[in-house]
């Protein structure tokens, strides 16, 4: 095992306060912030991309607008726990903001839709335009956002535009949180959307959230017209991490924030193979236990790959730790709303993704398993947000920040061993020179570069097809032909083609089959599994 330290990173505070913008007494707002709030107001900008490390206040800044009771806002979250932390984290911002039009926040998944509709009597097409008027903050998936906009909610009289339509023209800003782990048909389906709501309605702010951000939505944005701006701190020097506490003091007086604590982080090579990380939690269940003993009051979180070694895993880590009057929960996509609460209570946590896209909880301890670099970055991004907890009414404040990272073997020989590594044993290591090593040097997963070209226009040429209804036909010339236009541009086909290998499929389909449709088509036009 190899083990660094990583620095402490403190973030740059604004020079100055964006015009009109009220803060509560003490507040003050970080560089990346204000600079977010000044490109969604600028109306040469479309479309912004927000880079700030995690737990540098990127959800501030996506509803500052929003708090100075200017802009209503549809927020777009991946899983429904971010959702849920999101609904909270903004009602928060309101109480302390007080804005003067006081915004309501509803949140919408497809199971509270399903609850809504029955308890009120309505079809789902109307509860989501019901839940949608009673909001100034929207809080939903990128999913349901698909297919409002694919009219999978509307009857076959209904005209294609009746839900979003309303809903496009109400709502100013629109958020994409934790964009970097959006699969390859999940990103088809928001430049689609958003090239929809473009040609349809003007002046519209889209804005996406991500500390590990792809290029390859920004490059097709740019492509199909939409003018971006990214905000960097990175980039712009933004970010310093301090190797000596007289420096890391002398930031705090200069009004920088701390948003990462020092971390001593401890590389586990294993063999990449399936239940390598399982065996070794398995071997060294006592270590585990003794970070507890060792550092009373610790709090910890184990987040792996697969839910059946989670299950697997949590009874021998409860026996071993309720020994020492120690708990320990799971936290998985399989587990209940209370028992996903009543985990964040406990001492230990093991889980899955549930955990590490975006909720923020409070640990010293975490050892975690990791797909590639964005993932790797994203979940050790989870430890050494705060220096404490309370329990039981009383502070407790945490003596250090500790982590293990399970990772593949030939990984570790990257940056550790030979002429060309990168990285020694017991060095002390910027953070931010640190995420570019691991994005240099951690395996590549496919991108699906070539998904967009062939089935991402499958999404184009099916709303296209909606704005070439009937009964919105005349309304919509205009917007079908710039749409039309611009979707080529984005995905390097065109209508006209990508409808040819439609209607090529179908008759193959019923040929075969001797059936009529498109399973094709409609598997194509659709997110997958997720």
């Amino acid at each position: 095992m190899y083990s660094i330290d990583l620095n402490p990173v403190y973030s740059c505070p604004a020079e100055t306060v964006p015009t009109n913008v009220k803060l509560p007494a003490g507040w003050q707002l970080a560089w990346h912030q204000a600079e977010t709030l000044r490109a969604l107001r600028d109306p040469k900008i479309d479309v912004v991309f927000n880079t700030a490390m995690t737990g540098d206040g990127k959800s501030l800044a996506a509803y500052l607008e929003v708090l100075q009771g200017q802009a209503f806002a549809i927020g777009l979250y991946p899983t429904n726990e971010l959702a849920r932390d999101q609904e909270t984290q903004v009602n928060h911002y309101i109480e302390t903001f007080k804005p003067a039009n006081a915004p309501r926040v509803r949140r919408l998944s497809g199971a509270l839709l399903e609850i809504y509709a029955e308890n009120e009597g309505l079809r789902k097409g109307s509860a989501i335009a019901t839940r949608a008027g009673q909001s100034e903050v929207l809080i939903t998936n990128p999913d349901l956002f698909h297919y409002l906009h694919q009219g999978a909610y509307l009857m076959n009289q209904d005209a294609p535009d009746k839900l979003w339509n309303r809903i496009d023209k109400d709502f100013d800003l629109f958020i994409f949180d934790e964009f970097h782990v959006y699969a390859a048909p999940q990103i088809a389906s928001v430049l689609n959307t958003m090239l929809l709501i473009q040609v349809t309605n003007r002046r519209k702010k889209f804005l996406f959230l991500s500390a590990t951000p792809s290029d390859a939505l920004l490059n097709r944005l740019a492509q199909a017209g939409f003018r971006c701006r990214v905000v960097n701190p990175v980039a712009e020097g933004k970010y310093h991490a301090p190797k000596a506490s007289t420096e890391a003091e002398a930031l705090a007086q200069q009004g920088w924030r701390q948003v990462a604590r020092a971390i001593e982080l401890t590389f586990v090579p294993l063999e990449p193979t399936a239940k390598a990380s399982e065996t070794w939690l398995k071997d060294n269940l006592a270590q585990i236990l003794k970070q507890f003993l060792d550092h009373p009051g610790s709090k910890g979180a184990i987040i792996l790959n697969s839910i059946a070694a989670v299950k697997r895993l949590t009874p021998l880590l409860r026996e071993q730790f309720a020994q020492q009057g120690l708990t320990v929960r799971e936290n998985t996509g399989l587990s209940s709303q209370a028992e996903k609460a009543q985990s964040l209570a406990a001492d230990l946590v093991i889980g899955t993704s549930t955990i590490d896209v975006g909720v923020d909880f409070k640990i010293s301890f975490l050892i975690f398993e990791s797909a590639d670099a964005g993932n790797f970055i994203q979940r050790l991004g989870r430890l050494g947000r705060h220096d404490g907890y309370e329990k039981a009414g009383q502070p407790i404040r945490f003596d250090g920040f500790r982590a293990y990272a399970l990772v593949p073997n030939f990984f570790v020989e990257r940056l550790f061993a030979g002429e060309a590594a990168v990285l020694s044993n017991g060095e002390q290591c910027d953070r931010i020179d640190f995420h570019r090593l691991i994005t240099q040097h951690y395996r590549q997963i496919n991108d699906f570069e070539g998904y967009y070209k062939h089935w991402g226009a499958v999404q184009s040429l099916y709303l296209a097809q909606q704005l070439s209804k009937a009964m919105i036909k005349q309304q919509y010339a205009d917007s079908l032909q710039k749409f039309s236009e611009k979707s080529q541009t984005a995905f390097g086909l065109s209508l006209k083609a990508i409808a040819g290998r439609v209607y090529g499929w179908a008759e193959a389909w019923q040929h075969l089959s001797g059936k009529k449709g498109n399973p094709i088509a409609k598997a194509g036009g659709s997110l997958g599994d997720r």
